[in-house]
This record gives C-alpha cells, sequence and structure tokens, in this order.
C-alpha cells in the first residue's frame, strides 16, 4: 500500500484496485462462480473462494488497513440480472452499536468484478468522505439512488477490486446492461462475529493447512472454532495496528454506549 493509498482511502473510504485478480485466475473464479449451486456457500463448493481471501492483488491492503488482527467476517457472491433496481443507500456499519464509527474503521468491504460494464454504466455509487460523517447524521431519503448529494459512481473492470471502508454510504446502482456477477469479502477484527456458512470436512482441511487462512476464518489447530479476544494474528505482513494505528477500547466497554476507538 502507497503513501497516496493510505492518503485516499482515509480522506474517500475507498480504493479502486484494478486488474486485482490477472486474467487466468479470473476465468477460473468465474468457472467456479457459475458451478456453485449456492452462491452463499462458496467456501464449501471450491477451495478457489478460501484462497482468493488472502489473494495478494487486495489483501496487503485490506491487512493494512485492518491490522494484523483481520479476520473474515463473510464471502458472498452476487448474480444481478439485467434491470435490477439497486440496492439503496446504507451503511455496512448500521447495526454495530458501542462503537465511534466516524472515528473507527471496523470493517471492509471488497468487492471483485468478474464481468464487464459499459462505460456509463457503474455498479456501486458512495459518497466519498462519508465513513467520517457524524452517526447522528442520517442518509437523505432520496427517491432515486442517482439523485443522492456528491455522490460518486464507481466503475469497475473484470478483475478490479472495489474496496469500501465498511462505514462509508454506499448503493448498488440500477443494472441497465448485461448479468453482472461478483465476489463479496468482509473483513473485521478477529474479535468481532463472523458471518460465514457452516464449513464443511473439505473446507475445513483446505483452511487448516494455512495459520493464515485459519486466522482469517477463525479455525483453531483441532478445527474447531477458534477463540481467544487478542489471541490470533495474520504472519507474513509488516506488522500494522491498522489505518490509522489506534488502540481499539476494552472489552468492558464495549456496548456501553459510543466511546472513541482510539
Amino acid at each position: 500500500m502507497t503513501d497516496q493509498q493510505r492518503i485516499d482511502f482515509e480522506a474517500r473510504g475507498y480504493l479502486i484496485l484494478e486488474k486485482a485478480l490477472p486474467g487466468s485466475e479470473l476465468d477460473e473464479a468465474r468457472r467456479a462462480f457459475d458451478a456453485a449451486p449456492d452462491l452463499s456457500e462458496l467456501p464449501n463448493h471450491d477451495s478457489i473462494f478460501i484462497h482468493l481471501s488472502q489473494h495478494a492483488g487486495f489483501f496487503p491492503h485490506v491487512h493494512r488497513i485492518i491490522g494484523d488482527v483481520v479476520q473474515l467476517r463473510s464471502i458472498t457472491g452476487s448474480l444481478i440480472a439485467p434491470g435490477d433496481s439497486g440496492c439503496g443507500w446504507h451503511r455496512a456499519t448500521a447495526s454495530m452499536l458501542g462503537v465511534h464509527h466516524p472515528l473507527s474503521t471496523v470493517g471492509v468491504v471488497t468487492v471483485l468484478h468478474l464481468d464487464p460494464t459499459a462505460d456509463d454504466d457503474a455498479c456501486v455509487a458512495v459518497v466519498p468522505g462519508s465513513h467520517r460523517f457524524r452517526s447522528e447524521l442520517s442518509i437523505p431519503d432520496v427517491d432515486r439512488i442517482e439523485e443522492m448529494p456528491h455522490a460518486v459512481r464507481l466503475n469497475a473492470t473484470p478483475g478490479t477490486v472495489l474496496l469500501l471502508h465498511a462505514n462509508i454510504w454506499q448503493a448498488r446502482l440500477p443494472n441497465a446492461t448485461g448479468t453482472r456477477r461478483s465476489l463479496t469479502y468482509v473483513y473485521n477484527h478477529c474479535w468481532m462475529r463472523q458471518a460465514l456458512p457452516a464449513l464443511q470436512s473439505d473446507a475445513q482441511g483446505a483452511i487448516a493447512a494455512s495459520h493464515n487462512l485459519s486466522q482469517l476464518f477463525g479455525i483453531g489447530p483441532d478445527l474447531s472454532r477458534a477463540t481467544g479476544y487478542w489471541s490470533r494474528s495474520v504472519e507474513g505482513y509488516p506488522s500494522s495496528h491498522g489505518l490509522p494505528e489506534r488502540k481499539f477500547s476494552e472489552l468492558k466497554v464495549v456496548g456501553q454506549g459510543v466511546k472513541p476507538n482510539k
């Protein structure tokens, strides 16, 4: 992650990583995506979805933003048909209490696009800088997604990854062209809840073979769910306490009102 990317993420709340997934890997991801009978169970259908969670094209950025205690919250696939009306403005962290979100970075949403879009047809819209808006500032109730003031449209070519701060105002735009396939990996901290499917034996074996995958998926040495508040971290990357570096609130104050995680 370059100094300019760090500044951009802190200021805007998102990064665009073009060609993060090379052509051959992109073709393999498409094949596995089309073969999966259930897009909510991707880790159990093909190990490619497990290994993509630490892909060199984008995971080092996620690690720098979240820190050594990074963990995978969820993996989902999206198949958006032509004519889809989109998904309205929201924050991914809206339901999380006990955290002062404008001064915190509790999650990163990564969206990997598998299909091309027309030059004038974007998939995602965001309001730059809104990840630092005060929590009491409500999202305007607009009639159409495109009417949001200050919104920008994020175009994405196949293999591009969008990194979104989980607290940013975001929306999925209507689909006016062809079918869109995408993969969404959401990362948070090892002390937060996960929303992964129950992992089958083949998936557990693939994960347990790697320390970092075990950390990301929350799997212990005996294939059980890992436990421990601050006991786990990834290895092999320059140490990071998050972007910017912060110390998080102690467990005893979590859920007892809004306090800055400084």
